[in-house]
């Protein structure tokens, strides 16, 4: 019996320690979550990320969101191709370009930024048809393009009936129109609100003619390796488009005043969309995209849609 006794005992003691072992080496082998390094403009694409970080909704999800500020697409796309960026706001027709380019980028997400067409309050220039012949300042081969060709287009009209101005620079861009150098300029938030305070006559948006071109967007390597935390991220996304959605602005207006970059003197006179939950563009709408950056000899390969989109955040 002793013997017996003494076997059971040491049977126990084994699958004890066996079982310490195996709760060890899950604690050593689990993971905390990684963090995601996110860029864009600043703009009012970017307000829900920045009041998810503000109300702590990310924290909430377990993750960590480095958001960077940028004051040029050129500095944003850098970091990314360079690495240091798992995600960016930009828009359809640069993941395009980056597909074209071998770099694996996805769309995650959309957006409700804006694209508007202001018109210098001295050019007598009070509606789309005025602006035949006028110049338009835009930046070249890029979504600000797309948008004033397909503003035209569905307004009946040719973007060869315009004159276009290259100047890439979005601050340079509002200059010009203030300084009588231009007629008209696109023009994303708030840089747009500041031109229509300063007497600019709007004329049509992209939101009006049912455009979206700005969106989120992931590596696909950060999709393969950090799927959990984008997937946290977006619905944090979500937490903090129901805050903005029923949450007075002046509650959270300073935040947007120093971040976005919008000018002390419009507080209590900013006016945002209605963000939506995040979805994907339709197909529909990436072809159309796709198909104009062929057009215009931006990209070379044979895309489809389904090559620039990823449902990981839905």
């Amino acid at each position: 019996m002793k013997k017996v006794l003494m076997i059971l005992v040491s049977c126990l003691l084994i699958l004890s320690l066996s079982a310490c072992s195996s709760s060890n080496e899950t604690k050593g082998t689990d993971t905390s979550s990684q963090s995601l390094n996110i860029g864009a403009i600043s703009s009012v694409d970017a307000i829900p990320i920045i009041m998810a970080t503000e109300n702590g909704y990310f924290e909430d999800e377990g993750i960590t969101v480095n958001f960077q500020p940028f004051k040029s697409a050129k500095d944003r796309d850098a970091a990314f191709q360079g690495g240091n960026l798992d995600g960016i706001i930009c828009d359809e027709i640069a993941v395009s370009l980056y597909q074209n380019a071998d770099f694996d980028v996805k769309i995650t997400g959309v957006t409700d930024g804006d694209f508007m067409l202001i018109a210098n309050p001295k050019s007598e220039i009070k509606t789309l048809d005025d602006v035949i012949g006028k110049s338009i300042a835009i930046s070249e081969k890029t979504c600000i393009e797309y948008t004033l060709d397909k503003i035209l287009e569905k307004n009946g009209m040719n973007p060869n009936d315009i004159e276009k101005s290259m100047i890439p620079p979005v601050p340079t861009r509002l200059e010009m129109l203030r300084n009588d150098k231009v007629d008209v300029a696109l023009l994303p938030e708030p840089f747009s609100s500041l031109a229509i305070k300063d007497g600019g006559i709007l004329l049509g948006s992209a939101m009006e003619q049912g455009f979206y071109p700005s969106v989120t967007t992931f590596t696909q390597e950060s999709i393969d390796t950090k799927a959990d935390e984008i997937k946290a991220f977006y619905r944090a996304y979500n937490e903090a488009v129901d805050y903005i959605n029923n949450t007075p602005i002046y509650e959270y207006e300073d935040i947007i005043i120093e971040i976005v970059g919008y000018p002390e003197e419009m507080k209590g006179e900013i006016k945002l969309p209605t963000f939506r939950k995040n979805e994907l563009p339709s197909k529909d709408e990436i072809q159309s995209v796709i198909d104009w950056a062929t057009q215009n000899d931006l990209i070379n390969k044979d895309l489809k849609p389904e090559d620039l989109l990823d449902n990981i955040g839905i």
